[in-house]
């Protein structure tokens, strides 16, 4: 008699291809695991704290590390609410109802870039969130003549280099290639500024005074550390500008356009002038005095804890020390009941 060859253990269907398509998915899950964990620790370390030159005569050098800073930034009506909630807005110098919200510039690679670890070609924005000194908006003004010493002063109307230096010590040039169909800002559609590999003549910047009576008297003259200046393209004789009417929406948040040309009535709004930043005498004493303030503060919240530590630990002994002598006292009167009961029979 014919028994049935079938139980419940025998496979039936595509079921080679079937553990397949599970290990190859889990295999997939995996790989993105990784690279959101890779991605989330190359964006932490552009946000970690940048160094910047201390400069204690108040002038800038060359080799000098610098954040630009856009000190009056007027965006859109519809931006001002989305800004009302992160930023502390200031009333606009113009006299309009709108406030301005000061930007810093930065170096805002797209995510694919970012994975690769790869920044040529990443653009500059300019960033409401991150004014204090981090990788991402650090610059170092680089002399272009080799015959100019690193430590000296930088005048109105010289020209330099502006070079970020990426996570990984990669040295890259601000750029503003001269506008064409393919190189020009989404948005804006004036000529774009983003980092590129070596110094060439679209990499080449200068100061001047953004008040125009001030030029003539202010050229050759050293430049002051957070004067309000123009940053000046040297081939195109065009300013770098903060586009108020154009903003993109990048891995860190909502940043400003960035972009070269000038502003005039028939153009949309933007702002032109800036500010270089480093660190003076008397910032970097404040500095040092906040980091022992907050050394101390540390350490006296670790003596805190400490205490705390060993008055929980005295008070465990103190409760094992009365439990101890609870069972002692509880042994010797069951044995004195014991006894007086042997007593008694």
């Amino acid at each position: 008699m014919a028994r049935n060859a079938y139980h419940s253990g025998v496979r039936v269907g595509n079921w080679y291809e079937n553990r397949l398509r599970e290990e190859e998915l889990k295999m997939s899950m995996e790989r993105c695991r990784t690279a959101e964990r890779h991605f989330q620790g190359l964006s932490a370390a552009l946000l970690e704290e940048g160094e910047v030159s201390v400069c204690p005569d108040g002038l800038l050098h060359f080799g000098d590390s610098v954040i630009v800073h856009a000190p009056v930034v007027t965006p859109r009506r519809g931006q001002v609410t989305e800004y009302a909630s992160n930023f502390h807005s200031f009333p606009s110098p113009a006299g309009t109802s709108r406030p301005s919200i000061p930007c810093t510039l930065a170096v805002t690679p797209n995510r694919q870039a970012l994975i690769k670890n790869s920044y040529i070609d990443s653009p500059i924005t300019a960033s409401p969130d991150h004014h204090k000194p981090v990788i991402k908006n650090v610059f170092t003004i680089v002399p272009r003549d080799s015959h100019t010493p690193t430590s000296s002063i930088l005048c109105y109307g010289d020209p330099f280099d502006l070079v970020h230096v990426t996570s990984g010590g990669e040295r890259l040039y601000v750029t503003s290639p001269v506008g064409s169909a393919l190189h020009s800002s989404r948005m804006s559609r004036r000529q774009e500024v983003l980092l590129q590999e070596g110094s060439s003549a679209h990499s080449a910047w200068r100061l001047v005074p953004s008040q125009p009576e001030l030029r003539l008297t202010l050229q050759d003259q050293p430049a002051e550390v957070g004067a309000r200046v123009w940053l000046v393209q040297t081939m195109t004789n065009q300013p770098l500008v903060v586009e108020e009417e154009f903003v993109t929406n990048t891995i860190f948040g909502t940043e400003h356009e960035v972009s070269v040309g000038m502003v005039t009535r028939a153009t949309t709004k933007a702002a032109s002038t800036l500010a270089l930043l480093t660190w003076t005498r008397d910032e970097t004493q404040t500095r040092r005095r906040r980091e022992e303030e907050e050394e101390e503060e540390e350490r006296r919240r670790r003596d805190e804890e400490e205490e705390e530590d060993l008055k929980r630990q005295r008070m465990k002994e103190l409760e094992e020390e009365e439990e101890r002598r609870r069972r002692r006292l509880h042994r010797i009167n069951a044995i004195m009941t014991t006894a007086h009961a042997e007593i008694n029979q």
